[in-house]
């Protein structure tokens, strides 16, 4: 297999990655998380967190002689973050709390109640890694050139924004500050998502070795 059809194959991973993790999140906030068709939504956003972590490599790699070991570290700790969260999703929405429901609701909810200390520590992990290497990351992007600069500028807003998100929740208060922080949190993620689809595209397109982007423009 050719590296064009490899990248390619990435692209597409990295285009219906985004797109299956926010269909699968919107609609399993719809449908009640431990039904079965909750159940199937949430295996439709962790499909395309899947899809999204096999063509992550696939960036470090066209990037590889221009992006340096930012772009690695960048890339490692990305991975490492998404791999957390898919790990969690799948462990937790849909082999735990399927069983808990039925036979130990109220542990289910203490599962996930802000009080539970290790899933505090898990969730900072994952979240810190997944920040971090997404700054390391854009910012190799946008160095780099192989792929269009704004999809690198989009992971850092992504970041700067769920920041604002991040203060919001701590520093506020009452049921109307929280849902304005979700809001922005999601708009976050979109972000980034937008990011990854948009190198995706650029994957998806590529006819041969890695051409430099112009640099963007005020």
């Amino acid at each position: 297999m050719s590296s064009v059809t490899l990248y390619r194959a990435s692209g597409l991973a990295l285009l219906l990655g985004p797109v299956l993790f926010i269909i699968g999140g919107i609609l399993a906030i719809v449908f009640t998380p431990v039904t079965p068709l909750g159940l199937v939504m949430i295996g439709v956003g962790t499909s395309g967190l899947v899809l999204l972590l096999l063509g992550l490599p696939s960036i470090v790699a066209r990037q590889a002689s221009r992006a340096g070991w930012l772009g690695f570290v960048g890339f490692l700790l990305t991975f490492s973050g998404a791999f957390l969260f898919a790990s969690s999703f799948v462990v937790v929405y849909l082999v735990i709390n399927p069983w808990l429901n039925v036979h130990a609701p109220n542990v289910r909810d203490q599962l996930l109640f802000t009080a539970n200390s290790a899933v505090n520590v898990y969730g900072s992990v994952a979240t810190g890694l997944f920040v971090v290497g997404l700054v390391l990351l854009g910012s190799a992007t946008m160095r780099a050139r192989v792929f269009p600069q704004w999809a690198g500028l989009l992971f850092i807003v992504g970041v700067v924004v769920s920041g604002v998100s991040f203060l919001i929740s701590i520093f506020g208060s009452g049921a109307l500050v929280l849902n304005v922080a979700s809001g922005i949190g999601l708009v976050a993620l979109v972000l980034v998502l937008l990011g990854f689809g948009w190198i995706g595209y650029a994957l998806l397109t590529a006819k041969g070795e890695a051409v430099s982007q112009p640099a963007l423009t005020s």
